[in-house]
């Protein structure tokens, strides 16, 4: 039996204990984005509840509460083990979303006031009474699309939500960064009509909401798989997202401070922009390594020549043992131990060494059938599981020994010399796979102590 050629992928595969914590941070991250809508909401509702608040709560308008808290049913509502009619209604509540966000874009677009905006309360004390900024209206908008066409199948629908969910954090991030460097313009359109700091966490709260949602089936499913890339883009994202914040945030502030000159500040940015760079691409080199190497060692093949290793033959010699019993076959073992590597390796080199090892995998895979499972079992030992009736085995055997007298006649710098042992199981014994194995190298042990004496093996 020759190594299989095609690998499973599970690039595609999710990591379905991560899914089940990312659903039940989820679920908190609605929680708390509805408790803080709430509690604003409360305070526009009852002036008695609103004057026990700090100052500057008010920056989150009424509309902006109910809208939170519509997004974050809808969410609730269309999430997984969802209903038809759970569905539906998660649906609508999106709707009005997005009628209430879509009013308020056109109220600063047109100029022209359609009375949504102040409907639960009259917020006399801001310019544009009770408007959300064009940067909450266009992530409430964004976030109801994403949920009215999430779960209408692939193609078009799919491309609509994964472009409104990028578009949630684009949203996102614009504001934060006005925030972190002070660009009011950013924030919103004046000081009593932005996007409240209030606001800006329960986007938070939302967008990850939605990026979990994501991870199941959309453009960042990446995040959510049990894949070397899925495991790499986890470990990036916090990194990636961070670290352009803090290097332009640090050189400003040595601009700002008088530390140093505008053009200095731009080149430190730029310098630590690229160590940071650096020191995260070699940090993903590495973890890539970690994972390779790990993934090989849970390979059914050995990496230098090419057949089974001791966890494939492991593996598929407990198979074969199942099949003969219920086929009532024999079933035999062979182990060799290859004689002389360690001289070689020592004298000629490693190389050299890998040579042999190589050369005598291939005369063991030449020799037996390919319905036979090859493989190195360690560093200098091989191992054949094959059925063999009626002196198939000895004439196997005798091939392997014609063979390898035919490769040592055609000359190199060493000789291939091995010791055998073997051991076979009836179509009517017990015992397990393992033992069978044990039993072969004390053969194999036996007749090589027997050849280092001088006695016939």
């Amino acid at each position: 039996m020759t190594p299989p050629n095609v690998a499973g992928d599970s690039s595609g595969q999710l990591d379905l204990k991560l899914l089940y914590r990312l659903i039940v941070a989820q679920r908190v991250c609605l929680a708390v984005a509805s408790v803080i809508a709430a509690g604003i909401l409360s305070g526009w509702l009852v002036p008695a509840i609103g004057s026990v608040f700090p100052g500057g709560w008010t920056l989150m308008k009424a509309n902006t509460a109910v809208v939170v808290l519509l997004s974050a049913a809808s969410l609730l509502l269309t999430g997984s083990k969802r209903s038809d009619r759970r569905l539906l209604l998660g649906r609508l509540l999106a709707l009005i979303v997005f009628l209430l966000a879509g009013s308020a874009l056109l109220e600063h677009w047109t100029g022209r006031a359609f009375g949504l905006a102040t409907l639960l309360s009259a917020d006399s004390r801001s310019p544009m009474a009770g408007l959300m900024s064009v940067q909450t209206g266009t992530f409430f908008v964004l976030m109801a699309v994403a949920v009215v066409f999430d779960g209408k199948g692939k193609g078009i629908p799919r491309l609509i939500v994964d472009a409104s969910s990028i578009g949630l954090f684009i949203v996102f991030l614009v504001v934060l960064a006005g925030y972190w460097f002070g660009a009011l313009k950013l924030v919103g359109q004046t000081t009593l009509t932005r996007t409240s700091p209030q606001t800006l966490v329960c986007m938070a709260l939302l967008g990850f909401a939605v990026a979990v949602r994501r991870t199941r089936s959309g453009y960042f499913s990446v995040l959510g798989g049990v894949g070397i890339g899925s495991q790499i883009a986890r470990k990036a994202l916090p990194f990636a997202l961070v670290l352009p914040l803090l290097t332009v945030r640090g050189g400003l502030y040595l601009f700002t401070s008088g530390v140093v000159r505008m053009e200095y500040a731009g080149g430190l940015i730029a310098a630590l922009t690229s160590i940071l760079v650096l020191a995260l691409i070699v940090a993903m080199g590495r973890k890539i390594n970690d994972l390779e190497r790990a993934l090989r060692d849970l390979s059914l093949v050995d990496e230098l020549t090419g057949i089974y290793n001791r966890r494939g033959f492991s593996l598929l010699g407990e198979h074969a043992l199942r099949d003969g019993r219920r086929a009532s076959a024999p079933l035999t073992v062979l182990y060799f131990d290859l004689d002389g590597l360690k001289t070689v390796n020592d004298t000629l080199g490693h190389d050299v060494g890998s040579r042999l090892l190589l050369d005598f995998s291939n005369l063991l895979r030449m020799t037996f059938r390919g319905s036979d499972v090859v493989a190195r079992i360690g560093g200098d030992e091989f191992a054949v599981v094959g059925r063999y009736r009626d002196g198939g085995l000895a004439i196997a055997l005798r091939r392997l020994e014609e063979a390898t007298e035919a490769a040592n006649r055609a000359g190199g710098p060493y000789r291939i010399s091995y010791s055998m042992g073997e051991a076979h199981r009836d179509p009517g014994d017990g015992g397990t796979f393992s033992e069978l194995v044990d039993r072969a190298d004390a053969m194999m042990y036996e007749r090589k102590q027997r050849k280092k004496a001088g006695r016939p093996a």
